[in-house]
This record gives structure tokens, sequence and C-alpha cells, in this order.
């Protein structure tokens, strides 16, 4: 084979790993990933830096001229962790290092970066390079702090809303254990209910019955009371009361015809419209019943 010959082959062979390295640096440049090689001395001195480092809003002249050490950029709280975790790996013999920290951009911007380096060694183990990747990880630590946060809140709701259930659990039990039920109803018709306490079943209904809808409160009033409690009611509502109370009858799942104290709290929108009525039933009849007696005998002693 000639001179040429090999002149030209050696062209050829450098053609081509000159063409791989420029596709490498079009793949790195269009990448957010920035590439380094490093010395090791003081401050980190730049071998080759990726003009992708634009991005940091530095030239790639900044760090090959020297103008700029790569250690100048990083962080001054930051520094001193970086420092003494590289030094550890060289001194361990590891082959990489990995670690994240913030930099400052051209323009004094904090970033935060995740930086692997593979520690490059002579024949004697000395270090010789650190081959470095940076990549600008700031959206992602903003993330994972917006996720923390979040899962932080949430715990916090989890753990508020177990106390709530703890003392709704608590308060059930008081109230289911005395004579009172305590209703919600929407203010319709008939009063359709929204929630009423376990102890209604001692006028023999369940909480189902009204909660789904087969049973409307008001039809559980007595009929020669109900005209007069829808009455009552709406003028209450329309004169802007806040309260509600009144004696009536109702009737139980059995037919039996029951005295029972209303006390209920007129709830409003924002707009001042009524929206629901929060009410508390105690059974009265025993003092009713009671009562009526007395009310007689004193009618007989008038007309005496």
């Amino acid at each position: 084979m000639g001179f040429n010959q090999i002149a030209e082959s050696d062209e050829i062979i450098l053609g081509e790993a000159l063409e791989r390295q420029q596709i490498l640096e079009r793949v790195i440049n269009n990448s957010p990933v920035m590439a380094f090689l490093w010395t090791p001395n003081e401050n980190w001195p730049a071998k080759y830096v990726s003009e992708n480092v634009t991005q940091l809003e530095y030239s790639a002249e900044d760090f090959l001229t020297g103008r700029i050490m790569y250690a100048d950029i990083v962080h001054s709280e930051d520094i001193d962790r970086v420092r003494k975790e590289l030094s550890r790996c060289c001194e361990a013999g590891n082959d990489s290092f990995i670690q994240r920290y913030r930099v400052l951009t051209g323009g004094g911007e904090v970033r935060w970066v995740e930086e692997k380096t593979f520690i490059q060694r002579d024949e004697k183990g000395n270090v010789d390079n650190f081959q470095g990747i940076v990549r600008d990880i700031t959206q992602e630590i903003k993330n994972e702090k917006a996720l923390r946060n979040a899962l932080q809140s949430q715990k916090a709701l989890m753990e508020k809303q177990k106390v709530l259930l703890e003392k709704q659990k608590a308060l059930e039990t008081v109230i289911n254990n005395s004579p009172m039920v305590v209703f919600l109803w929407k203010a319709e018709k008939y009063w359709p209910t929204v929630y009423v306490s376990e102890n209604v079943r001692q006028f023999g209904y369940t909480p189902e019955d009204f909660i789904s809808g087969r049973i409307l409160y008001g039809k559980i009033i007595h009929p020669e009371d109900l005209f007069l409690v829808e009455l009552e009611l709406e003028e209450n509502c329309e004169e802007g009361g806040k309260e509600f109370n009144r004696q009536y009858r109702i009737l139980t799942q059995a037919a039996d015809v029951r005295w029972i104290d209303e006390k209920t709290f007129i709830q409003r929108n924002e707009e001042g419209e009524v929206t629901h009525f929060q009410g508390i039933i105690e059974d009265v009849t025993r003092h009713v019943k009671r009562a009526e007696p007395i009310g007689r005998n004193r009618k007989g002693e008038r007309q005496n």
C-alpha cells in the first residue's frame, strides 16, 4: 500500500471520527443535558463544555478560556458540601459521583442541577479528569416540593377528618342516647330529610326510611296539625326568622299519636334564601297528657 493510500485512509478515518463527534455534539446540544470535562485542579477548570451551557446563560468560551471556573457558579451554601463529597468519592476509589446542588446562572438566577460525574484515573490510579453530565432539575425540585406540600396538607387534612369523625361519633353517641332526635331537612314540600339521628327508631322508623325518601317528614305530621305547622314555618321564613319552635302531633310507624316539641334553626344561603331546616324534636307526649287533666279540672272549677 502506498503512502498516498495510507494518508487517504487516515483522512477517511479522521473524517468519520469528526462526523461522529459532530453528531454526538448535536445530540448533546439539543438535549437538556450539559457535558463537561474538568481537570481535578482547584475550582475545576473545564477542558470541554457543550454549547448548550447557554441554558445557564454562559457560553462554552467562558469556561474554556478560564474566565469562569465551574466552582465559581456553584451556590456558596452548597460548594463545601460538593467539595467534601467529591473528595470522599475520590479517596474511596469510587468511579462515579452523583449530587444535587444549586448553581447561579449568568443572570444571577438560582437553579438546581443534578451532576453525574465519572472519575477518570491514570494507570497509577490517580484522578486524571472528571467527566460530568449536568442537568437542570429546577422544575423537578419545584414539583417534588409541591408534591411534598400536597402530601403534608393531605395528611393534615386526614388527621383533621379523623378528629372530626371521632367528635362526630361521640356527638352521635350522645344524641342517640338522648330522647332528642336530630334532623336536617331540605326547605322543600314536606321537608325531605338529608340527615336524621339513629334514635328516630323510638318512633318505629329507621334513618333509611327518611334519607331514602320513602317517607317524608311532613307526611308523618298529624293531618290536623300539618297546615298550622306549614303556615307558621312559612311566616317565620318570610319575616327573616332564624328559629321555629312549636309543639304538634306526629304519627309513629305503628300509627300511634305522639306529641313532639320541635326546635328548628332556619338556614339560609348567601342570598338570604332558605335552604335547610336543622331541627331537634323531642317526644313530650307524657308531659302533654299529664297537663291535660289539670287543664280540664281548672275548666270545671271555672264553670262551677
